[in-house]
C-alpha cells in the first residue's frame, strides 16, 4: 500500500499540507461568506424583487403607466371645470370685493362705536322718542312745579322761631351736657335736700349753696328758658325732620340743575335730547357713515353677500385649492410626462433589482447555493480543537498520563521493557504555535509496571511524554485529524492514535519510528499486537501532513492532506474514544539525533450534526 502513496506524490494528486489549509481557510471564509450572503438584506430584497417582476405585476405596471395621458384624466376635467367657474359673472364679481380696501373699510365702519351710534340715534331722532322728549321739556314751568313748592316750604320754616331754636339746640353741647347733669349726684343730692321736710339748718345750709352752684344756675336757666320750652315743644313734631328732607333736596345738584333748567327760556336747545338730534346730523353726514350707507346697498357688496356661502363659490374654492396641491401639480406633472415609466417606483425597483443582481454578496450565494463545495459544513461541527496558541499546552483539555494509567496509579508510568520514563509533562512544550513532546537522554528513577511484581522504582536513561484527552473529550465516531511533522527516527515510536477505556483495539492516526504507518492496531488472544493498515514509508521526511481518520459504525478511512490512502471494514471500538499521543523508546540513540521531538501543529475532531 506504501505504493500508492508513492504514486499519489508522484503523481501531484497529494497537495502539500499548507496548500490544503489554504484552500480550506479560503473555502471557510466563503461558507461563512455565504452564510452572512444567505441572511443578508440584499438578498433577501433581491428574491423579493425577483418573485415580484416573475408575476408579472412590473410589466403589468409599465403597460398602465403608459396608458396614462393627461387628456381626458381626472385631473383634466377638474381644470376644466376650475377654467368654466372662473369665467362665472358672479364669481368674478365676488373677487372684486375679496380683499378690497373698500370692503376692508366697510368692515371696520360696520364693526365700529360710530355706526352702534349712529343706529342707535336714528332710532331715537325717526322712531318719535325724541319728539316726544322735545315736547315734554319745552312744557316744563318752574311756577307751579313741585320745585316751586318745596322751595316755597323750605322757606316757610327757615322761619319759623320755635324751630329753629330747636334745630340750635339739638345735638348741641348745651342740650347734651343739661340732660347729662339731671343723672349727676350734684343734682340728685339738690333734689333730695328739696324735698326733705323740716328746717334742719344744716341742710338748709347745704341747699343754699348748691342754689348758688354755677352747674345748677346753668342748669334752671336753660330749664326755665324760651329755646328750652321751643325744644321740647319740637321734640314730639315732624317739622325737624321735614326741614331736614327740604334742605337736603333743594341743597342737591340735582334739585338746583332741575331748577335752573325750569327757570331757563332756552331749555330745549340746551337739552340732552337736541344734543342728540345734533349728534346724529353730525354722523348722517360723516364720510365713514355716507360711504356704509352707499356701499352696503351697492350691487357688488348685494352679490359678494349671495355668492360668499353660495355652492359654486365653495366649488371653486374646493377646486383651486385641489389643483394648487403639490399633490395635483405633481401628479399633472407625471400625466404629462413622457418618460413616466422611468421615474416611477416599479422602474426604480427594476433598476435595485438589476443592481441586486450584481451585490457581491448575492452573486456568491447564487454561485454556491446549488454546489457540494459546503457539505462538510453542513453535516459536521467542530467537537474539539487544540491550535496550541497559548504558548502552552492547554491543561484543560489535556492530561500528562493516558487513560489506564491514570485510572490505576493516578500517575503515569512505564512498561517493563520500555527505555523511557514519563514526566507528567515536563517535557512537553509549544513553541511557534507547535506542541513539541521531547524524548531527552537522562538519568531518572521512575515506576514501571512488572508483571507479577506490580509497580516497581527503575532507573530510565531517557523521558519523555504522554498527553491525552482522558478527562476532557470523549467521541464514538466522527472524523479526527492532527497535522503533524512527519519526521521519523528509527529508535523512537511517536504515535498518535484514539483509545477507549480497553487497551485494544487502538485506531492510528499516525505511527512513527522503527515501522511509520496508520491503521488498527488490535492485541490477539495471545497477547500479542497485530496491525491492519497502510505504510508511510515515501512521505517527505520532515514535513507537515494533515493525518486523518474518518470512523463510522461499517467502516474506518485513513486520509493524508484530505486524499484516501486506507479504508478497511471496521465495527469500531464499540465504545467513545479519547486521543493520546506520545513516545516510545525502542532502543538506544544515537547522540546526534538527540532531542528527539514529535511535532504536532494542531489537532481537531468533528462530529455530524443532529439534523444532517
Amino acid at each position: 500500500m506504501s505504493f500508492r502513496i508513492l504514486t499519489l506524490q508522484l503523481t501531484g494528486k497529494l497537495k502539500s499540507a499548507e496548500k490544503l489549509e489554504t484552500e480550506r481557510a479560503a473555502l471557510q471564509k466563503n461558507y461563512a461568506a455565504f452564510i452572512e450572503a444567505e441572511k443578508s438584506a440584499a438578498l433577501a430584497e433581491y428574491r423579493e424583487l425577483e418573485s415580484w417582476i416573475s408575476s408579472g405585476a412590473m410589466q403589468q405596471r409599465k403597460k398602465e403607466l403608459e396608458g396614462e395621458v393627461f387628456r381626458g384624466s381626472n385631473e383634466y376635467h377638474l381644470l376644466k371645470e376650475l377654467e368654466t367657474l372662473k369665467k362665472t359673472r358672479s364669481i368674478r364679481d365676488y373677487f372684486k370685493v375679496e380683499g378690497s380696501t373698500e370692503l376692508q373699510r366697510f368692515m371696520k365702519v360696520k364693526d365700529s362705536d360710530i355706526l352702534q351710534e349712529y343706529y342707535q340715534l336714528k332710532d331715537y331722532v325717526e322712531g318719535g322718542a325724541f319728539q316726544r322728549d322735545k315736547q315734554a321739556i319745552s312744557m316744563l314751568k318752574f311756577h307751579g312745579s313741585a320745585e316751586e313748592k318745596h322751595l316755597h316750604k323750605f322757606e316757610e320754616l327757615k322761619k319759623n322761631h320755635a324751630l329753629q331754636d330747636y334745630l340750635r339746640l339739638h345735638a348741641s353741647e348745651a342740650i347734651t351736657r343739661h340732660h347729662k347733669f339731671i343723672e349727676s349726684p350734684k343734682f340728685k343730692r339738690y333734689l333730695e335736700l328739696k324735698n326733705l321736710p323740716g328746717t334742719d339748718k344744716a341742710h338748709k345750709k347745704e341747699l343754699d349753696m348748691l342754689l348758688k352752684d354755677h352747674e345748677i344756675v346753668q342748669y334752671f336757666k336753660l330749664e326755665n328758658s324760651k329755646e328750652y320750652r321751643h325744644f321740647k315743644e319740637m321734640s314730639g313734631s315732624h317739622l325737624p325732620n321735614r326741614y331736614k328732607e327740604l334742605q337736603d333736596l333743594t341743597g342737591s345738584r340735582e334739585f338746583m340743575e332741575k331748577v335752573s333748567v325750569l327757570k331757563d327760556k332756552k331749555r330745549v336747545e340746551k337739552s340732552e335730547a337736541m344734543q342728540k338730534y345734533r349728534k346724529f346730523k353730525q354722523l348722517a353726514f360723516g364720510n365713514d357713515i355716507r360711504f356704509f350707507l352707499k356701499y352696503e346697498k351697492s350691487k357688488l357688496y348685494r352679490n359678494y353677500l349671495d355668492t360668499k356661502d353660495s355652492y359654486p363659490l365653495q366649488r371653486y374654492r374646493e377646486l383651486v385649492a385641489q389643483t394648487t396641491s403639490p399633490e395635483f401639480i405633481k401628479r399633472k406633472a407625471w400625466l404629462e410626462d413622457s418618460k413616466k415609466w422611468e421615474k416611477s417606483e416599479e422602474h426604480v425597483r427594476h433598476q435595485r433589482f438589476l443592481a441586486l443582481k450584481k451585490d457581491p454578496k448575492v452573486e456568491l450565494f447564487f454561485k454556491f447555493q446549488n454546489s457540494h463545495a459546503f457539505d462538510f459544513f453542513n453535516e459536521w461541527e467542530v467537537s474539539f480543537s487544540e491550535e496550541f496558541g497559548s504558548g502552552k499546552p492547554d491543561w484543560s483539555k489535556w492530561t500528562a498520563n493516558n487513560f489506564l494509567a491514570d485510572l490505576m496509579l493516578g500517575e503515569p508510568f512505564s512498561q517493563k521493557d520500555d527505555l523511557q520514563a514519563y514526566t507528567g509533562g515536563k517535557n512537553c512544550s509549544v513553541s511557534n504555535g507547535r506542541l513539541q513532546i521531547h524524548v531527552r537522554k537522562e538519568k531518572v528513577i521512575s515506576k514501571a509496571w512488572h508483571p507479577g511484581a506490580g509497580f516497581v522504582p527503575v532507573e530510565f536513561h531517557y523521558t519523555s511524554d504522554i498527553l491525552s484527552t482522558a478527562k476532557s473529550f470523549w467521541q464514538e465516531g466522527g472524523i479526527f485529524e492532527a497535522k503533524i511533522r512527519y519526521s521519523p527516527v528509527k529508535e523512537v515510536v511517536s504515535t498518535c492514535y484514539l483509545q477507549g477505556k480497553k487497551s485494544s483495539p487502538l485506531i492510528s492516526l499516525l505511527e512513527m519510528g522503527p515501522s511509520s504507518r496508520m491503521g488498527i492496531l488490535t492485541l490477539n488472544g495471545t497477547g500479542k499486537p497485530e496491525f491492519n493498515g497502510i505504510t508511510l514509508k515515501h512521505l517527505k521526511q520532515d514535513h507537515f501532513y494533515i493525518f486523518r481518520v474518518e470512523w463510522d459504525s461499517n467502516r474506518v478511512i485513513w486520509k493524508i492532506n484530505d486524499v484516501k490512502v486506507h479504508e478497511v471494514p471496521f465495527g469500531g471500538l464499540g465504545e467513545p474514544a479519547h486521543i493520546s499521543m506520545q513516545n516510545l523508546v525502542v532502543s538506544e540513540i544515537p547522540g546526534s539525533k538527540l532531542p528527539v521531538t514529535f511535532e504536532t501543529d494542531w489537532i481537531r475532531c468533528y462530529k455530524r450534526k443532529q439534523n444532517s
